[in-house]
């Protein structure tokens, strides 16, 4: 058995051993008959034969690996008789040597004859010697014999003997290095245990501190939500008490003057019928001048909007995208820039703004979060308004809309546009909880909403009409680009790519079922009628039809983002249009689609793979029986 080398003492130990024989282990003989020793001759030789395997140590591998080798080696010799038949002299027998050549077998030699040979006898001599041969064994020869036998087991003994202390040498040898390597294995386990241990305290230590300190942080946060709330709320206070104070003062003053003025009616009766024709005369002039100033404007503004209707492309898409930039502009104009201009007002807004914004990034596809962020919206809205709307009274965008009402509508369309660039644009299925938080605040009356949200909506992305402006003469390329969507220096993957996202949350809001949300509202079903006046036009399921028959009607097919939007329509809104419509309408726009305008060549794509991937999903919608129901329109 191999096993490793032992460390520099057990190899002294081992290589001290005394491994020679004795000065009693030689012994010499003599022979007295020729006949006698003839026989014992032959029985040395059987036996020395037989006791060469046996005398081999069980384990010369393991000596060999102990360095016992060169220590350990008795060499055997067989027995030559070369002796005559009329030899009878005395013979010496010579002790047996270890030998170097045997190779560590540790083999017993028995000791060799050596007969000395007399001179040849005579004629006489030989008859005398054939009688001799005749003889029986004599006592010395028995003795000679028994003798040897003796000698022969005592060797096998010593040689046993030598191999049990080898044998109980290299067990020693394999223990002590068995000890040593598990002593090691322990000293490395017991050093990595410790390892580990301190890795986990630290690692605890540092949870604890990363909570400790997002901890603190929130209760920061909700302290100054709090304050901030409170602070507005006792403005607000104040701002009430003041306006009353005011308007009774008002009162009272008023209620003097009339009182004076009746008595002194007759006094004074000429001088205000003069002070009053004088009035009059003034405001006629006055307003002659007002109404020229407004037909002045009135003219300036129709000679640009036909200049700007002249150069905008001709049909239905054209002067829906004008009339909702005009929109836009309004809300700038009316909204937006009055409120930023009063700070005390805009700073009393913020924490609502804050609430909405942080309300649409956290919310998940269940019900419960969503209807709790579309209560929580409701309630933001409802402080800016006289009287909280419903579905038979809802707010409705107008001139004597609150500002600040307003203000906080287009604050979440654009918190809502925001969410769609960033994260549906990375994962599509992120659209059906903004969509159902958009139709739950329509139900619930803020019809406002609808003007507002797709008012921004033209404004970022007019590929939800579907429709791209033309440049108009003398434009400056960066307010063209602006006018489509496009960033400054935005690449035109990167543009296609946003679009997509923000037309994404569209589909969304077009294929959201109102049957789903109408539970959640608390409030009672609106008629048709009224139905008309919550959800505006653009944001109904009808018009995803129109987006997609417009999207397909020349010259739009051939646009970059074109074979893009159509993929995202169908990945998200197909799937209503084949409930409502039904699937043989559809497979007709699926067989348009595909012959005229991926074979055909009409939708070009920004590249291959927008062609690839609009022929994949129109692939899998049929397979789907139609069009597939798109992952996260079922809330969980």
């Amino acid at each position: 058995m191999r096993f490793g080398a032992a460390d520099s003492s057990d190899e002294d130990e081992i290589a001290s051993l005394d491994y020679s024989y004795s000065s009693d282990d030689s012994f010499s003989l003599s022979q007295t008959k020729h006949s006698a020793r003839s026989a014992m001759s032959k029985s040395i030789l059987a036996a020395l034969d037989s006791s060469e395997d046996e005398a081999a140590l069980d384990s010369e591998d393991e000596v060999d690996m102990l360095g016992l080798g060169d220590g350990w080696d008795v060499v055997s010799k067989r027995v030559e008789e070369k002796a005559k038949p009329t030899c009878r002299e005395n013979t010496k027998v010579k002790p047996s040597t270890p030998s170097t050549k045997s190779g560590g077998k540790g083999k017993m030699s028995l000791p060799s004859l050596a007969w000395t040979t007399p001179k040849r006898p005579s004629s006489q001599g030989k008859v005398r010697m054939e009688e001799l041969l005749r003889e029986e064994p004599s006592d010395y020869d028995r003795w000679l014999k028994s003798t040897d036998q003796a000698a022969w087991r005592d060797g096998q003994k010593a040689a046993q003997e030598r191999r049990g202390e080898i044998r109980v040498i290299a067990s020693n040898a394999r223990a002590r290095l068995r000890g040593k390597e598990d002593d090691r294995m322990a000293r490395e386990a017991e050093e990595m245990r410790r390892l580990l241990e301190g890795m986990a305290i630290k690692q605890n230590k540092e949870e604890e501190e990363t909570a400790k300190r997002f901890a603190e942080r929130e209760k920061k946060l909700w302290a100054d939500i709090d304050a901030a709330i409170k602070e507005v709320e006792r403005k607000q206070a104040e701002l009430a008490a003041a306006a009353q104070a005011a308007a009774r003062k008002q009162r009272e003053e008023e209620a003097a003057r009339i009182a004076a003025a009746e008595e002194q009616a007759l006094a004074q009766k000429a001088e205000a019928d003069r002070k009053a024709k004088e009035q009059a005369e003034k405001e006629n002039l006055a307003r002659e001048a007002k109404e020229a100033d407004e037909k002045r404007l009135t003219a300036e503004k129709e000679e640009q909007e036909a200049k700007l209707k002249e150069a905008a492309e001709k049909g239905k898409a054209g002067s829906e995208w004008t009339h909702w930039v005009e929109r836009q502009r309004w809300m700038k104009a009316q909204v937006i820039e009055p409120v930023k201009a009063d700070a005390d007002l805009k700073k009393g807004l913020r924490p609502g703004m804050r609430l909405i914004t942080r309300g649409l990034g956290q919310v998940i596809n269940t019900q419960e979060s969503i209807v709790r962020v579309t209560n929580d919206l409701h309630a933001i809205f409802i402080q800016q308004l006289p009287s909280p709307p419903s579905t038979e009274l809802p707010t409705i965008l107008k001139e004597d809309t609150p500002k600040p009402y307003a203000y906080l509508l287009s604050h979440c369309s654009k918190a809502l546009i925001k969410q769609a660039e960033s994260e549906v644009n990375a994962k599509a299925d992120a659209a059906f909880p903004l969509a159902r938080i958009i139709v739950g605040l329509l139900l619930r009356g803020h019809a406002a909403l609808g003007e507002v949200l797709f008012a921004r909506f033209v404004k970022k992305c007019p590929w939800v009409i579907p429709f791209f402006p033309a440049r108009q003469p003398n434009q400056p390329r960066e307010e063209y680009e602006k006018s489509t969507g496009r960033g400054p220096d935005e690449s035109l993957a990167e543009y296609i790519s946003r679009m997509a996202g923000i037309s994404t949350l569209y589909f969304a809001i077009l294929q959201t079922p109102i049957s789903s949300i109408i539970p959640t509202t608390s409030l009672s079903p609106p008629s048709p009628t009224r139905m008309e006046t919550l959800i505006i036009q653009p944001l109904r399921l009808p018009q995803a039809w129109t987006w997609l028959a417009l999207a397909l009607k020349d010259p739009m097919p051939a646009s970059p983002p074109v074979a893009h939007l159509v993929s995202s329509w169908i990945e998200i809104a197909a799937h209503e249009i084949v409930r409502v419509y039904g699937r043989g309408q559809v497979g007709k726009i699926w067989d348009a689609i595909e012959v005229e305008g991926l074979v055909g060549g009409k939708v070009k794509g920004d590249s291959e793979a927008a062609r690839q991937r609009l022929s994949l999903v129109i692939g899998e919608a049929r397979r789907e029986g139609g069009a597939k129901v798109p992952q996260g329109r079922v809330w969980e």
